[in-house]
């Protein structure tokens, strides 16, 4: 078997995508990394296979976004925040939005890898395979999503959600019910262990309903499901879930934040403005998308990045919706804010 990028990339400490676009687009990867490269190939025996379209020499100064999902309320601020951070740098974004279905979003993607300097993808149902084929040809930042050899920024953390199931332990609820999402997203896989986890901790019983679609829709069909069971706090997938269960929940004559408590693991403008304001986890758009866009440019200077997964801290902001269990009387709990 000849010479391959990998033996490459090994052999000069760098990435398979640095050494991949220094041959296909010399003018993305600085002259010290480049030169390198091409000295350990020449010295390998690596003969580059000349690609079937016509290489851009020079950068594009342009980045791609794919955003699964471009009408839901959670993606805009994470949008904004990306755009800010880019333009700083001098980078253009262009918009990839999801269309539900795998095999024609990783396409998409793959169709507009060539045309930019690299991509920040966020929270996909592309397999490893496919996110590291798309790394092959550009760079690649995943946000709220973890394959092996691909740097990832998390607004995903533990704590927050310890602290809102502590939250309702404090308040007297004793039996919780969670509302999942999808299992092949890693974000709700997250979540749905960490919250289980948290409630073996505290001793108490936790149910899971689900999966289905992080939808309002899918909330409204959860909050018929949530009253057949004893459960006393709800514990949402997203904002979207939440905000759909709070109106099934009102529409039955349920009074949520005093019959029943709910939660947001993501805090989206709905969150707030929703009445009662949804007690909600803090999702840190800023800090994600200012890193994940560095990390990128990182990435496309210099062929280097932080390896593995870049976590953004969050906290839980208490709002009406969650108060004490029914016959519990009124017991201490963290102090409300927003």
């Amino acid at each position: 078997m000849g010479v391959t990028i990998t033996d490459i990339a090994a052999a000069a400490s760098v990435s398979k995508s640095t050494v991949s676009r220094a041959f296909a687009r010399p003018g993305t990867v600085n002259d010290d990394t480049r030169r390198r490269i091409f000295a350990v190939a020449a010295q390998l025996g690596y003969e580059p296979v000349v690609p079937n379209r016509v290489s851009r020499p020079t950068s594009s100064n342009q980045i791609a976004l794919f955003i699964p999902d471009i009408a839901n309320p959670f993606y805009p601020p994470l949008i904004k925040a990306i755009q800010i951070a880019g333009r700083r740098l001098g980078l253009s974004l262009v918009i990839i939005g999801g269309d539900d279905d795998p095999h024609t979003d990783y396409q998409e993607i793959r169709r507009l890898a060539p045309d930019v300097d690299g991509v920040l993808i966020v929270g996909p149902r592309l397999t490893a395979d496919q996110l590291r084929a798309i790394n092959e040809i550009t760079p690649v930042v995943l946000i709220n999503h973890e394959a092996e050899g691909i740097p990832t920024v998390a607004m995903w953390s533990e704590a927050p959600v310890y602290q809102a199931i502590r939250h309702l332990a404090a308040l007297g609820h004793q039996q919780l019910t969670y509302l999942a999402m999808r299992d092949d997203n890693q974000t709700n896989q997250f979540r749905k262990t960490t919250v289980l986890a948290a409630g073996a901790e505290l001793g108490l019983d936790v149910t899971v309903i689900g999966p289905g679609e992080p939808s309002y829709l899918a909330g409204v069909q959860a909050g018929d499901l949530v009253l057949a069971t004893s459960a006393t706090a709800v514990v949402a997938f997203n904002g979207l879930i939440a905000f759909g269960c709070l109106h099934r929940l009102t529409d039955r004559g349920v009074e949520v934040g005093k019959q029943i408590s709910l939660v947001s693991l993501d805090d989206t403008w709905i969150t707030s403005a929703a009445r009662p304001s949804l007690t909600s986890v803090q999702t840190p758009y800023e800090a994600a998308g200012t890193i994940a866009v560095r990390v990128l440019h990182e990435l496309v200077t210099t062929g280097r990045a932080p390896a593995g997964t870049t976590t953004i801290p969050a906290e839980l902001i208490i709002r009406s919706s969650t108060g004490p269990a029914p016959g519990t009387g009124s017991p201490a709990s963290l102090p409300a804010t927003g």
